[in-house]
C-alpha cells in the first residue's frame, strides 16, 4: 500500500511541472480519490471474515503457547524440587554414614 501511494505521488509530482492548473488540480483530484479507495478497500479487509477468523485462530494460538509454556515451567520446578530434595536426602546419608564412622572409631579406641 505504501508502494501505491508512494508511487501515486511521484506521479502527481511529475505530472504537476508539465501541466496546466486545470490539469493539475484534475491529477490531485484523482490521486485522493484512488488513496481514498486504497484506504476504504484496505479497511474492508481488515474488517473481512477471513482476517477476523485469522484474529481470532492466533489468539486462540497464542493461549495455547502460553498453557503449554506455563505447565513446562510448573514441571521444571517441580523437577527442581525433587531433584533438591533427592540430593539433601543422600547428603543426610552421607553425613550419618560419616558420623557413624567416626563414633564406630572412636568407640574402637
Amino acid at each position: 500500500m505504501r508502494k501505491l501511494i508512494i508511487l501515486s505521488a511521484a506521479a502527481l509530482a511529475l505530472s504537476l511541472g508539465a501541466c496546466t492548473k486545470a490539469e493539475q488540480q484534475k491529477t490531485t483530484a484523482d490521486v485522493k480519490d484512488a488513496a481514498a479507495d486504497v484506504k476504504e478497500q484496505a479497511k474492508d479487509a481488515a474488517d473481512s471474515k477471513a482476517v477476523q477468523e485469522a484474529k481470532a485462530a492466533v489468539k486462540d494460538a497464542a493461549h495455547d503457547a502460553g498453557q503449554v509454556t506455563k505447565g513446562a515451567i510448573q514441571g521444571a520446578a517441580k523437577g527442581a524440587k525433587e531433584g533438591a530434595a533427592e540430593a539433601r536426602a543422600s547428603l543426610d546419608a552421607n553425613d550419618q554414614a560419616k558420623d557413624a564412622s567416626a563414633k564406630d572409631s572412636s568407640d574402637r579406641k
